[in-house]
């Protein structure tokens, strides 16, 4: 700093900066955005432990508590789901595995995850993916949908406006409710792949 001030004729020098009463949290607040829909923020809650609602009760109230802090971190709902529930280290469990997320060309995934999604409902029948050449992931999800629909289940799938393929399991008597909750949480849900 001496030789800055000498250059600039004692010129270079800054008030210290001003003081505080502030809290670290109050603070923080100032920096986030603000939630502007309370509503959205209960649909959202109630949305995601409707989904983690076959989990051990424990893991369910884990998983809702790291997307409720995504969501208040100033995530989108959409973005505060996915990585609430898909961060590798301290997302979902594979043994309670509710969202699955794989890309166009990830069939091997598919094939991994599938049974874990089928057994984390409950499902007593195994599902069995056998792969095939040119079938794409759409066309896997369908025909996974399909064979779910025999067991009184759907496959819904989740935009989050990335390129993976986001998806869940649900009743297939509560397509109507499972859509409209997600409406007012802010996510775009719906039976068919985009």
């Amino acid at each position: 700093m001496g030789l800055l001030d000498r250059l600039f004729g004692g010129r270079f020098t800054m008030p210290p900066p001003e003081e505080t009463n502030l809290s670290a949290s109050a603070i923080m607040k100032e920096l986030r955005p603000e939630q502007t829909d309370p509503t959205q923020k209960k649909a959202l809650e109630a949305f995601t432990q409707a989904l983690v609602a076959v989990v051990p009760e424990k893991e369910g109230a884990r998983l809702v508590r790291r997307v409720m802090r995504r969501f208040a971190m100033g995530d989108d709902p959409s973005g505060a789901l996915t990585e609430g529930l898909l961060n590798d280290s301290k997302g979902q469990k594979l043994e309670h595995l509710v969202l699955m997320s794989m890309d166009w060309r990830s069939h091997d995934v598919f094939e991994y995850q599938a049974p874990y999604l089928v057994r984390a409902q409950g499902l007593t029948e195994p599902y069995v993916y056998v792969p095939k050449e040119a079938t794409s992931i759409p066309e896997v999800l369908d025909n996974f949908d399909r064979w779910l629909a025999q067991c009184g289940k759907r496959y819904f799938h989740l935009d989050d406006g990335g390129e993976n393929y986001n998806g869940f399991i649900g009743d297939a008597d509560r397509v109507a409710h499972i859509i409209e909750l997600a409406e007012r949480a802010g996510l775009k849900v719906s039976l068919e792949s985009s």
